[in-house]
Formats: structure tokens, C-alpha cells, sequence
């Protein structure tokens, strides 16, 4: 069983599974009002199955917040994501990946979006990587008007608070456009 194996019987489990930019494929489906991707993987060693649904929630108003302040049609923002090492198969068929699946299910229903949400609006505006534009999104969609204000007066003056390069007055801008709309 290969990869696209994987995704028919997702789709066919109601799953909406596409590629992304760089043409892996990841499926999305909604449990409990979270969203919920998942990033199959599938190695066939030379006795075994190497299998993995790497999974992440997050929800469709912080997905779009990150898309709004990054300027881009960005998909799937992760607010919590499972690193889970794949499971060794000897055998691989279509009820492992829908056992896989409901563990996935199972994960993300166990999942509290809003104390991830926290851990975000909580980082320093040091953190590294994809974190600062979580962290803007998250304080967005909280409506932590404040918090933007003062960011937005300090990349004013010239003061970057730490931020990492790719951060810009504009995302900040957006950020607080969002807070407002969200209060």
C-alpha cells in the first residue's frame, strides 16, 4: 500500500485530503468544531511498514487570521501538533489507516484549542520560526487590542521588540485590524 492509498480511503472516509506548495498531501476534517490535518507517511522497509498520520488541530479562525497577517492564501495553521514516532507493520491494509485515523480522532477530541491558544499569546515576541505570527494571530483573535497597540507604537519608534526578521508593521497592522474586529 502506498502513500495515495492512504489518501483514497481517507477521502472515502470523509476526510478532504489535497497537496500542499511543495505537493505532499495532508487531509483535514472536522471534529468537534476543530479542524484536524493529518500528514500521512508511509516507508515500506524490506520486512515492515513504517506508518505515520502526523496530526495537528487548530481552528478555521486562527488558520485564517495567520493568512490574513501573513498577506498570503495560507491553508492550515496547527494551534497543537502530535509528534508521534510511525508505527512498525508487518502488513499494511485499508483497516490500519482507518485505526490510525480514529486514533487521530481520538487525539484531537482530547485536545484543549484554547490552552494552546494561550501557550501562543503567552510566547515572547523573541520566539523563533512560525511562532511570532502564531503568537500575533492568537493575541488577534483574542481581541488583545493592548498588547498590538503597544508592539505598533514600538516598531514606530524603531524598537522591533526582538521580533524575528520576516515580521513586519504591516502583519502588526493586520494583527490589530483582526483584534478590533474580533472585540
Amino acid at each position: 500500500m502506498e502513500r495515495e492509498d492512504v489518501i483514497l480511503i481517507l477521502s472515502e472516509q470523509g476526510w478532504v485530503c489535497s497537496k500542499d506548495e511543495v505537493g505532499d498531501y495532508f487531509c483535514v476534517t472536522d471534529v468537534g468544531g476543530a479542524q484536524l490535518q493529518i500528514i500521512p507517511s508511509v516507508g515500506k522497509r524490506s520486512d515492515h511498514f513504517r506508518v505515520s498520520l502526523m496530526s495537528s488541530i487548530s481552528s478555521k479562525e486562527f488558520s485564517e487570521a495567520v493568512s490574513i497577517i501573513l498577506g498570503d492564501g495560507g491553508d492550515n495553521a496547527p494551534i497543537i501538533v502530535r509528534n508521534e514516532a510511525p508505527e512498525k507493520l508487518s502488513s499494511f491494509s485499508s483497516d490500519d489507516v482507518i485505526r490510525l485515523s480514529e486514533k487521530a480522532i481520538s487525539w484531537a477530541r482530547s485536545q484543549n484549542i484554547d490552552e494552546g491558544l494561550t501557550v501562543y499569546r503567552k510566547l515572547p515576541t523573541e520566539a523563533k520560526g512560525a511562532m511570532p505570527i502564531r503568537h500575533l494571530a492568537a493575541l488577534a483573535i483574542a481581541g488583545d487590542i493592548g498588547r498590538l497597540e503597544e508592539y505598533k507604537k514600538s516598531f514606530e519608534k524603531g524598537d522591533r521588540l526582538g521580533f524575528v526578521p520576516y515580521i513586519t508593521f504591516d502583519m502588526i497592522e493586520r494583527a490589530l485590524m483582526i483584534a478590533k474586529e474580533s472585540k
